[in-house]
């Protein structure tokens, strides 16, 4: 029987290279048209981050690899509202997807909203309204993209990582 301070390890583990993994996915990106930020495939490694890891686990690795990418990429404006957004969507989606079976996934799919939302709300106050309505639509396509291939990832790697 696994003791409890080797499940928290392999946690911590698994959380530093998803992190990595959600760095990554994010720093494929490309520049968008209105010049203020970028698309990517990060928010598929925060899905990952929901399916794989429990509650706060999640959050983390999805908010820090996220907003490392930021850093990374020359957007650290960006960076502590994309660990909030990120971790938080990487947060209530592993919560609605540990709710059940039936009504948890189609729930947490809907979290990808938080991802558009938020940053309107960021680039309105920034940019007073010019870069945040130019991103929406984008960030609205990325956030259901990364979504889906995460969910899709996910469940295939929960799968393998419980047998």
């Amino acid at each position: 029987m696994e003791n409890k301070m080797d499940k928290h390890t392999k946690r911590l583990a698994l959380a530093g290279q998803l992190a990595g993994v959600t760095l990554l996915l994010t720093l494929i990106s490309l520049p968008l048209p209105s010049g203020y930020g970028y698309v990517n495939l990060g928010d598929a490694g925060v899905y990952l981050c929901a399916f794989l890891l429990p509650g706060g686990f999640g959050a983390l690795a999805a908010g820090l690899g996220a907003a490392l990418a930021d850093l990374i990429l020359g957007w650290a404006t960006y960076a502590p509202a994309t660990f909030l957004i990120k971790g938080l969507t990487a947060l209530l989606a592993g919560l609605l997807l540990r709710r059940g079976k039936r009504g948890g996934l189609p729930l947490s799919l809907l979290c990808c909203l938080l991802v558009p939302l938020g940053y309107f709300l960021l680039e309105y106050a920034l940019f007073l309204g010019e870069g945040a309505w130019v991103n929406l639509l984008p960030n609205l396509l990325q956030a259901a993209l990364g979504a889906a291939l995460g969910t899709v990832a996910g469940r295939h790697l929960k799968k393998l990582l419980t047998k």
